[in-house]
């Protein structure tokens, strides 16, 4: 008997009425041969990285992975979870409809899904609910200090290094509604801000925070500074192509971080339209910029 998962963007709370947790039944009767199941993405955590990777329904007790065909029916403002998952079903192997959500996505769960299959990515969690966060990072092998932050936010906002769990309970209480996802903390000397264009790194700089704080963000107070790209991996230089070459991006800002206790190295985000004209070293950057578009334009007028 093959197995159907059914995916909606929320849980009704009627699940006996006019709508797809109600519809199984109806919907076994009209196949050949098939389990049908239903979930939200609302209900499901999503656990990304290198090490462990899932996305299940805690309650239900399956991961989405478990089935022969998964069918996105609606994703709404849960798009960023649906791209998540279909990213996540392409790397398992599993059969899906619709393949629209494999797209670029803005949140950095949905991007880390993306990525964990081609460069390396800290650990990160995101679900609702204390008893589903306590399950899933105690699943992801978390230990505390770790890093809650905002899944789309800018310049580093709402991003927390939390040192206990008393304190990462008050802190999610506090922050409400807003999707928060729980990260590994990356013991670190400072991240590095990679400038790529056409598809290569031409800039790299080393940002370190201010003493006492934790994040390197230079519009957080860190300081930075250039950093030649012979001193860097070259394996360094290669995921970071590799990372802004996945999300299509012929300008991006790719952030990586060392860990100084193992000496690995993990992608944390790629951005789009990176400070160039205005912050640190503007000058090199828009000179590096200014290059990279007339190259652009020199390979438009060779192949007229």
């Amino acid at each position: 008997m093959k197995k159907v998962l059914i995916i909606v963007s929320q849980k009704p709370e009627n699940l006996e009425g006019f709508n797809w947790f109600g519809l199984t039944d109806g919907a076994e009767q009209r196949l050949r041969d098939a389990q049908v199941s239903v979930t939200a993405l609302s209900e499901l955590t999503y656990i990304t990285g290198n090490k462990i990777t899932a996305i299940y329904d805690n309650d239900q007790g399956f991961d989405i992975s478990d089935f022969d065909l998964v069918v996105f029916r609606t994703v709404g403002d849960w798009f960023e979870w649906g791209v998540s998952a279909a990213h996540y079903l392409k790397q398992k192997g599993v059969k899906f409809i619709d393949e629209y959500l494999l797209t670029e996505a803005r949140g950095k769960l949905a991007c880390s899904f993306a990525r964990q299959a081609v460069v390396p990515v800290p650990t990160a969690v995101y679900t609702r609910g204390s008893k589903n966060m306590d399950e899933a990072i105690q699943r992801a092998e978390f230990t505390f200090p770790l890093v809650l932050k905002a899944d789309i936010a800018k310049k580093g906002d709402d991003n927390f290094l939390i040192e206990s769990r008393q304190e990462f309970e008050e802190k999610l209480s506090s922050l409400g509604d807003k999707a928060m996802i729980a990260q590994e903390y990356i013991p670190n000397d400072g991240d590095y801000r990679l400038l790529t264009l056409n598809g290569k790194v031409k800039l790299a700089f080393l940002r370190q925070a201010a003493l006492g704080a934790y994040l390197n963000n230079t519009s957080k107070g860190g300081s930075a500074h250039m950093v030649d790209l012979s001193d860097l991996s070259k394996q360094m230089v290669k995921d970071a192509e590799t990372a802004a070459d996945l999300e299509r991006l012929q300008v991006a800002g790719v952030d990586l971080v060392i860990n100084k206790l193992t000496g690995k190295h993990y992608t944390l985000e790629v951005n789009r339209a990176p400070q160039v004209a205005t912050g640190a070293f503007n000058d090199k950057k828009m000179d590096a910029y200014a290059a990279g578009i007339q190259e652009l334009l020199d390979n438009i007028h060779e192949s007229e």
